[in-house]
């Protein structure tokens, strides 16, 4: 039916632009395509919801249902090229603040797994939510397409996917809890100290 491009919360989309807006007026930007870019320049699109997941809860075997919103991230675009990514946290009483901008491998890894994520949601009957979950221990995202009614969740892991995961592959709920399980279990003890993933 197609894939579900959520509307993001005003005070998200308010605290982006008045971020960018900013940076852009003191050319702060270190990411090459917004470097240059006036503020009216950059697109901010595709809106997902980000669902943070720690270590410890990726080890267990319902780990998906364990993962908090943390906030919202969107593709930034300067004359209709993707070139940056941003993110938003949501903060105590429906609040939020910006949080950083990347432009980083994560982000031309976006573009592709949307393009899978667009392909499978456009053959599935229901729509499919377009989130993505992030486990920072593992240096793992993933596109997570999250039906509005019945039926599962389908996952498609950004490149560059940690080793045990294949980017832009189509995983079932099934096969993405086992497999993180799994890649997650391999990993040593983090130190008490170290809050990856926390």
């Amino acid at each position: 039916m197609g894939l579900l491009v959520p509307d993001p919360p005003k005070a998200s989309l308010a605290a982006l632009r008045e971020s960018l807006g900013a940076l852009a007026e003191r050319g702060s930007f270190s990411a090459g395509g917004l470097r240059e870019a006036r503020a009216e320049q950059i697109g901010a699109t595709t809106p997902h919801q980000v669902f943070n997941l720690t270590l410890e809860d990726a080890r267990a075997g319902k780990s998906i249902e364990r993962a908090r919103s943390s906030g919202w991230r969107y593709l930034l675009s300067v004359d209709d090229r993707v070139v940056a990514s941003a993110e938003t946290e949501s903060r105590k009483g429906a609040r939020h603040a910006f949080s950083h901008v990347n432009s980083g491998p994560f982000v031309a890894g976006t573009v592709e797994a949307l393009a899978v994520a667009e392909r499978v949601a456009d053959e599935q009957e229901g729509e499919l939510e377009l989130r993505l979950i992030h486990v920072p221990a593992l240096y793992l995202m993933s596109v997570w397409l999250h039906p509005s009614g019945d039926g599962d969740s389908v996952f498609v892991p950004i490149a560059p996917a940690p080793s045990g995961f294949e980017p832009n592959r189509v995983y079932t709920s099934e096969e993405f809890a086992s497999r993180l399980a799994e890649v997650a279990k391999a990993q040593p003890e983090l130190d008490p100290d170290d809050t990856r993933g926390a």
